[in-house]
């Protein structure tokens, strides 16, 4: 299959590329990891004192030092021989092991069973051949804690002189305006999300610093609605929506992600396409123009909105069903039909709403939107108030994706969402993405109390657990749970986390 790239949306995704911020950040303290039952993940920090330069290591040992918060940047350091005592007469071997959290560090490769590239362990190591040496890591890490080891045999010891991590970020926080939040768990959990996004703000919205560092457009949308309540990077935004116009497949389908620096920057197979992904890029111009008003981009990106509408139209037979596959969540033996439909109507009806901004023809569209709620209904079971599939299944996903869909009156969506959190399935919400759309179902029905105090239950554990970002994926009963089998790789800094700070302002511009 072929990729297509259209120049012209190409070249504006390029004007909007902007030099990238930098800080410098030092490491705060020497720390060591210990074990305990009670902490995340069997682990705690604990603090051994102010990192003193310089520091000397000799063959064989070790320092732990804590950068006091999350970083995102490339690592400098310089050596030297130590008080001028011995020649270092050899080459000098060091180890550098980034974590975001301790069990990363601990964890020893040879142990890994996970189903991605162990190349994503945070691990590198450096030779220096001579003293004095001035050395930068030319990868990329987004870690809190850094492990250094001397691996080599030599009998002189060396001096740590320096050492800083030179940040980076398309934001500064501190360009934030200040809001007022009266609730000190709110304020911590708005915080925590504002750092979070800005970790994942690079020269497109990442989905993680750590891992994968591409554009994923399920993310996009959630950093792109929390940005506009935020930074206000809306140029960011215009990048990332006409990278995804400018590189296709050849059925035109938008890719669900797409890597900013590695051409051709899309893979040419449909097995990395999420048809809802696709959909969303819908709901991503809409909230584009609510926020930013901009109706020219809107027009200019009209025509891939209405082909990722034809696609999955053209695709759907008389059941509902598709050949294309949904993310929709993490969520093993899901079915994804009805929360499929579910996407599909709540996109449409933002598809009505831009094409009645551009003054374009709306029946094929009312049309459309009338057949899909009929199909999606006949799933509905009035009697037990809940949608169930063919199979019988009834997921909280399948609930929450029909109130969004509109195809309920609004009492009936009021009782629908109160229904999700008390049922019995083991079909149940798995990721803060889903979490997001949970808490905008809340919010359709005007429960704003209820969805607010699912920000403090959920994203508050999450502080409990001492992240300093919000993760990519929270299992409050299992603090090892991972989507790969590596907890050891899973992301603490994940972009489709980060949306408590859109549900904060909005919660308090409505007391």
């Amino acid at each position: 299959m072929a990729i297509i790239k259209i120049n012209k949306y190409i070249e504006k995704a390029n004007s909007y590329k902007r030099n990238l911020k930098t800080t410098k950040i030092i490491p705060k303290n020497t720390a060591e990891f210990v074990k305990d039952e009670n902490a995340f993940q069997n682990f705690k920090v604990v603090t051994n004192g102010e990192l003193s330069l310089p520091l000397i290591l000799n063959s064989g040992e070790s320092v732990l030092l804590d950068f006091g918060d999350h970083c995102v940047g490339y690592l400098n350091y310089a050596l030297d021989s130590y008080g001028g005592l011995l020649i270092c007469d050899s080459p000098v071997k060091l180890k550098f092991s980034f974590g975001e959290f301790p069990y990363e560090i601990i964890k020893p490769e040879s142990e890994y069973t996970g189903v991605l590239g162990d190349g994503w362990f945070q691990r590198e190591e450096r030779l220096a051949a001579m003293m004095p040496y001035c050395g930068r890591l030319d990868r990329r890490y987004s870690f809190r804690y850094l492990l250094i080891e001397r691996k080599d045999n030599a009998l002189f010891p060396i001096a740590l002189t320096d050492i800083f991590a030179k940040c980076e970020s398309a934001v500064d926080i501190n360009s934030v305006t200040t809001v007022e939040i009266k609730d000190e768990l709110l304020r911590k959990i708005y915080d925590t999300s504002l750092k979070t996004l800005k970790e994942c703000e690079q020269d497109v919205f990442e989905d993680g610093p750590k891992r994968d560092r591409r554009l994923w457009l399920g993310d996009l949308r959630l950093q792109a609605l929390t940005d506009y309540k935020t930074f206000k990077n809306y140029d960011l935004v215009k990048r990332c929506l006409y990278l995804l116009a400018g590189y296709r497949v050849e059925s035109k389908k938008v890719s669900s992600c797409l890597f900013p620096n590695s051409p051709p920057y899309i893979d040419d197979m449909d097995s990395w396409i999420y048809i809802d992904y696709c959909l969303f890029y819908v709901a991503c111009l809409y909230d584009y123009y609510e926020n930013c008003g901009d109706k020219e981009t809107v027009a200019d990106l009209y025509e891939v909105a209405l082909e990722q509408i034809e696609i999955v139209s053209k695709s759907l037979n008389d059941n509902g069903e598709t050949e294309y596959k949904p993310f929709v969540d993490w969520c093993p033996d899901l079915d994804k039909k009805l929360s499929l439909l579910g996407i599909y109507l709540y996109n449409l009806r933002l598809f009505k709403e831009i094409t009645q901004l551009l003054c374009k023809e709306l029946d094929w569209i009312e049309c459309k939107i009338e057949n899909i709620s009929s199909i999606l209904l006949r799933y509905y079971n009035h009697d037990k108030g809940l949608f169930i599939s063919e199979s019988g299944q009834v997921s909280q996903h399948s609930q929450i994706w029909a109130v969004l869909s509109g195809v309920l009156p609004l009492n009936e969506s009021i009782n629908l969402i109160n229904r999700v959190e008390l049922l019995d399935t083991e079909f149940t919400m798995r990721t803060p993405y889903m979490m997001h759309y949970y808490i905008e179902a809340l919010y359709k029905c005007g429960l704003k109390e209820k969805a607010i105090d699912t920000v403090k239950t959920t994203w508050g554990k999450m502080l409990a657990c001492g992240y300093d970002c919000f993760p990519e994926v929270f299992n409050e009963k299992n603090d090892f749970e991972s989507p790969y089998n590596a907890p050891e790789l899973n992301s603490a800094c994940h972009a489709w986390s980060c949306t408590p700070a859109y549900w904060i302002k909005r919660y308090l511009k409505e007391e």
